[in-house]
């Protein structure tokens, strides 16, 4: 039982790294926290109980350097998150999401779990290569399944 509990609590302390795609050092592999002062455009997030997410303006392409602030809210009646990942961050998060599904995302700075009526900001800066191009993703539970995400290349 002792090495249940001590195997869960492990667990329970890396995933926010393993969802966000992290790896040594804390860097993700498709760029960092991005700060205030350097921040080149702001997107407005809606994430929508229809399983979408409505950009204002559109997202478009991104461009290698570039710092975004993305002001996120959820004016539906679920509960919705943002996260920005590649292709092999996002199949993580989607992975720990299905074994941990009320998972919050406070120590995540490319995720934001967002209860019906909230609104956060994620200020993200993606200063490195990904193959594939960024995906905005909801991994609450059925939601990405739905349709909820969205692919952006990265120039």
């Amino acid at each position: 039982m002792k090495s249940r509990v001590l195997a869960m609590l492990a667990a329970l302390a890396i995933s926010p790294a393993f969802a966000s795609g992290s790896h040594a050092g804390g860097h993700d592999s498709f760029g960092q926290p991005g700060r205030a002062p350097d921040v080149t455009r702001t997107v407005k997030v809606r994430t929508l109980d229809t399983m979408k997410f409505e950009f204002e303006p559109a997202v478009g392409k991104i461009r290698k350097g570039e710092t975004i602030r993305f002001v996120v809210s959820n004016p539906g009646q679920l509960t919705h998150e943002f996260a920005i990942g590649d292709a092999a961050s996002q199949q993580a998060h989607a992975q720990m999401m299905q074994k941990m599904p009320g998972m919050q995302h406070d120590g995540d700075p490319g995720t934001v779990s967002l209860a019906p009526g909230q609104s956060k900001t994620l200020i993200w800066k993606f200063d490195r290569a990904v193959t594939g191009g960024i995906i905005l993703a909801c991994h609450v539970a059925g939601h990405y399944e739905a349709g909820m995400h969205t692919k952006v290349d990265l120039k």
